[in-house]
């Protein structure tokens, strides 16, 4: 509580302001009335907050003006930067997970504590890149829009194709996506969602998105999609899906050949990974998606193997054949 001294007044309905509206959470007179007593122990009458609203306009504050109330408009940070900004500190790897909640509750100040719970729909699981689209910013925007009101999304997907012919005719293509969560993984955003056509769950990046538009249609709930019958735990998906492919799960049993091997372990699957010996030799159990673990395995393959299960195991097993056989044709020599 603060003495009931009037010329804090501006500064009290401007911290009221800051923290408790937004464009869709206004707050009319009395509101402020009742938060000025209840959070500052101010007594205020109406056309004295009326008038100190209009000196704070004046002084350059953007104040927006409703039928339903007033609301803090233009801030230090946009929310989606906010949003950028809060997942790249808990993605650094370079500060604990201590200074990180500090410093994101910190950068959370600049949001109304409404506009703070639309971190929820972003997951970490690893070391974020900058980037400069612009663009980026407010596809978030839209996207965590869409996944608050449950709402179906249309987009443009940039994917790029070396014939121009069909570079141009997939850019036109529309697709009409049902959103649910947003991953940071390896540096980069992606869309966790359904294309509407099909039942299966699927991953778009989104800095490849643009002229994106939030549908009336609601969205298709996650739990009617293959596989997703009991929900999907998003921190669950994102340690599972290390690459964003979206084929299915499986449980792994990689054999580690190195001592220095279980670090690459540890560091891509953390927590989730399950060290044991056996016969003296060093294996660990992972659940992860089954085409992301034969691609890392042909990352480590050297002194990392996968045991099981025997059907990855012999998709890798191809896999490593096929790339036998283009490096034995000898078509090229090191001048070429």
């Amino acid at each position: 509580m603060l003495p009931n001294n009037k010329k804090l007044s501006p500064l009290c309905i401007l911290s009221i302001l800051k923290e408790s509206s937004d464009e869709n959470h206004p707050l009319k007179q009395e509101q402020i009335i009742q938060k000025l007593y209840s959070k500052f122990g101010l007594e205020l009458e109406r056309k004295s907050v009326g008038a100190t609203i209009d000196s704070l306009v004046d002084f350059g504050f953007d104040i927006v003006k409703t039928k339903n109330g007033c609301f803090l408009g233009e801030r230090e940070f946009e929310k989606s930067e906010i949003s950028y900004l809060v997942d790249a500190v808990f993605s650094s790897k370079s500060i604990d997970s201590d200074h990180a909640r500090k410093l994101s509750q910190k950068l959370s100040n600049f949001l109304s504590e409404f506009e703070r719970r639309k971190y929820k729909y972003i997951y970490k699981s690893d070391q974020i890149v900058r980037t400069d689209q612009k663009q980026l910013f407010y596809t978030i925007d839209i996207l965590n829009e869409a996944i608050e009101k449950g709402k179906q999304v249309e987009f443009n997907y940039n994917r790029f194709y070396f014939d121009k012919a069909k570079n141009e005719e997939k850019k036109q293509k529309r697709y009409i996506i049902n959103p649910y969560f947003m991953i940071n993984n390896q540096g980069r955003y992606y869309l966790v969602c359904n294309l509407n056509c099909f039942d299966d769950i699927a991953n778009y990046k989104v800095e490849l998105i643009s002229n994106i538009k939030i549908l009336d249609s609601p969205a298709k709930p996650i739990k009617k999609l293959k596989n997703c019958e009991n929900g999907v735990d998003m921190a669950e998906y994102a340690n599972q899906n290390i690459y964003m492919f979206h084929n299915k799960t499986i449980n792994a049993t990689l054999k580690i050949l190195s001592e220095y091997s279980a670090e690459y372990v540890a560091e891509w699957f953390g927590k989730n990974a399950r060290f044991y010996l056996k016969d003296e030799v060093l294996f660990a159990d992972v659940k992860v998606n089954e085409q992301a673990i034969i691609y890392w395995c042909l990352q480590y393959g050297e002194t990392i193997e996968l045991i099981s299960p025997k059907e990855t195991r012999n998709e890798l097993i191809k896999k490593i054949d096929a790339m036998k056989k283009n490096y034995k044709r000898g078509d090229y020599d090191n001048n070429q």
